[in-house]
């Protein structure tokens, strides 16, 4: 069982970003596209954990975050959500960090056709399958989205 974890949606005109991660094999799902986010510090709030993600992935600080909820997976690993919407300022201030080989910002649709590809983790397939229309509603401008917290079963 993993520790718990953080993800982020983050989102700039009507797309949402996401990390290829590197291509070595002895990381999980090496060369597939993820969102930022990572592992909760011991006494770390998830909340905490993900700005501190954030800044270390993708640059980015001082960002108002939207708890969405907590995924729950078929062998136990855990992971809290948050959406983020990035002003210009910040979208100007994004840059990689020390890990992933490069960002992109895709549509729904684009996320969606990806999907077939094989293109994500099993783990992020399955979340965006289930809640590609809250995070289409995100997108377009609402921002109170009610969390939801779910079990999803994933295939290894």
């Amino acid at each position: 069982m993993r520790k718990p974890g953080v993800k982020a949606i983050v989102c700039c005109k009507g797309k949402i970003l996401l990390i290829l991660r590197d291509n070595v094999p002895t990381i999980a799902y090496p060369n597939k596209w993820n969102l930022p986010g990572g592992g909760i510090e011991d006494g770390e709030a998830p909340e905490m954990a993900m700005r501190r993600e954030l800044e270390e992935e993708i640059n980015l600080k001082d960002l108002q975050l939207n708890y969405v909820g907590t995924t729950t997976y078929s062998e136990g690993s855990l992971v809290y959500r948050f959406f983020c919407e990035v002003t210009d300022e910040q979208f100007a201030s994004i840059k990689l960090g020390s890990e992933g080989q490069r960002l992109g910002w895709f549509t729904p649709d684009e996320v969606m056709a990806m999907i077939k590809e094989n293109a994500y983790s099993p783990y992020l397939a399955v979340y965006f399958e289930k809640f590609i229309e809250p995070i289409r509603l995100f997108l377009g401008g609402k921002h109170d989205i009610e969390p939801t917290d779910t079990r999803l079963e994933v295939s290894i």
